[in-house]
């Protein structure tokens, strides 16, 4: 099975975002030169920079495929289905559904994708009996990412 998806989901960003990133980027500096920390304000200025470039870049269209060996990303990335534990299909925008894969290994990070709807069900059929989905149940980083809009 193989698709086409955005590299990951993109959510528009006003003015007001920027201009509240750099605010409290601002007051964060003010307080590392209050506390005498330069290194901790050089370090600030920089994530600052890699925030607005990062939350201003609109994702590009990755190649997926399912394969008997597992999941492979354009790139020459790939995932072994041995490595996973569960996978679990949230609806996303758009016409999209964000597929997570959750590894054995409870120190790795969530693996998220991105699937066309009408293709979740040929999913489900080659999937249910490699690995087990699970209902989706968002983490506090997931949260956190949403209400900041990053």
């Amino acid at each position: 099975m193989k698709w086409e998806a955005p590299e990951y989901e993109y959510r528009e960003k006003g003015v007001s975002w920027y201009w509240i990133s750099i605010i409290i980027a601002a007051v964060i500096i003010a307080f590392s030169v209050w506390e005498r920390n330069f290194l901790f304000g050089l370090f600030v200025v920089i994530a600052e920079m890699l925030f607005i470039v990062w939350g201003n870049r609109a994702p590009r269209t990755v190649r997926f495929a399912l394969t008997e060996n597992g999941v492979a990303i354009e790139g020459g990335k790939s995932h072994s289905l041995k490595d996973f534990e569960s996978v679990s299909a949230t609806a996303a925008n758009d016409g999209w559904v964000e597929l997570t894969f959750t590894f054995r290994a409870k120190l790795k990070t969530p693996l998220k994708i991105f699937l066309p709807e009408a293709r979740l069900t040929e999913f489900r059929n080659n999937m249910k009996l490699i690995l087990r989905e699970v209902p989706h149940e968002p983490t506090l980083l997931d949260s956190i990412e949403k209400l900041v809009g990053f």
